[in-house]
C-alpha cells in the first residue's frame, strides 16, 4: 500500500458551510445578551471594538499567515468596556455569534460513506483553519469527530494554511511519512502547503475551488470524494 495516512481539510471539503460573520443583527443580538448578563456595552461601538481587535491580532502577529483567536477578540471587547469575564460567558458568545452567522451547514452528501470506508484500512487526520470552539462543536453536530485519530486546527497555533508547519505538526502526531500520505482540499492557495512537505495534493472542486480556473498547482484533481478515494485506492 503505498499510502497510509490520508488528512483532510475540513470547510469546504467535508462541510459544506456559508457564514456572514460581520451582519450587524449579530452584534446587536450579542449586545443585548451582553446586557441582560449585566454586561453593559453601547450597541453602536461593539461591532466597531470587535473588528479593531481582529485587525490589531493580525498587525502584532510575526506569522506570514496569521491566524486570529476570535475568543480573545471578544474578551478584548468586553474589557474595553470595563468589565471582565469568564470563559464560561465567553464560551457562549462564541456559540451564539457562530449560530446567528450561519448561513448554510451540512456535510457534503459523499462525506459518511467515503470516510466510512477509508477508515477501515487507512489512518484519518483533520487539518483545518478554524476556531476551536468551532471545529469540535460541528463536527460533532454532523457525526464526524469518530472518524478522525488527530485533529489540528489554526487559532491554536497562530496561524494557519498554507504555512507549512501546519501539515508537518499534524504528520507528527500520527507519526506519519509524508510520501506516505495525502492531503484532500478544496483551496488551491491555501492547501497547497500539503505539496510542499511532500504529501500528495488531491484537489476536490467544490468550496473555495469552484471559483477557481486554474488546478496546475494539485497532484490530483478530482470532482467528489469517491474519485480521491479510487485514485487512492488504486496506487498500491
Amino acid at each position: 500500500m503505498k499510502y497510509k495516512n490520508i488528512f483532510f481539510d475540513l470547510y469546504g471539503t467535508l462541510i459544506d458551510i456559508k457564514t456572514d460573520d460581520y451582519k450587524p443583527e449579530i452584534f446587536y443580538h450579542l449586545s443585548n445578551f451582553l446586557n441582560y448578563e449585566g454586561i453593559r456595552v453601547e450597541k453602536e461601538f461593539f461591532q466597531l471594538r470587535f473588528e479593531e481587535n481582529i485587525k490589531h491580532q493580525l498587525s502584532i502577529s510575526q506569522e506570514k499567515y496569521p491566524d486570529v483567536d476570535i475568543k480573545k477578540a471578544f474578551y478584548d471587547t468586553i474589557l474595553s468596556f470595563g468589565y471582565n469575564t469568564c470563559d464560561y460567558l465567553l464560551d457562549t458568545i462564541m456559540k451564539i455569534y457562530r449560530t446567528l452567522s450561519i448561513l448554510e451547514f451540512k456535510v457534503f452528501d459523499d462525506v459518511h460513506k467515503v470516510l466510512s470506508n477509508l477508515k477501515k484500512d487507512y489512518n484519518l487526520g483533520l487539518i483545518s483553519d478554524a476556531q476551536t470552539i468551532f471545529l469540535y462543536k460541528e463536527i460533532g453536530i454532523l457525526s464526524l469527530e469518530s472518524y478522525f485519530s488527530s485533529i489540528t486546527h489554526s487559532s491554536v497555533l497562530g496561524f494557519r494554511k498554507p504555512d507549512e508547519r501546519i501539515f508537518k505538526i499534524a504528520l507528527d502526531k500520527l507519526n506519519a511519512k509524508a510520501n506516505e500520505s495525502v492531503y484532500i482540499g478544496d483551496s488551491i492557495k491555501r492547501d497547497i502547503g500539503s505539496k510542499k512537505v511532500g504529501m500528495t495534493f488531491i484537489l476536490v472542486k467544490r468550496g473555495e475551488s469552484i471559483y477557481d480556473k486554474e488546478f496546475g498547482e494539485a497532484d490530483v484533481v478530482v470532482n467528489t470524494l469517491e474519485e480521491a478515494q479510487h485514485y487512492i485506492r488504486s496506487n498500491v
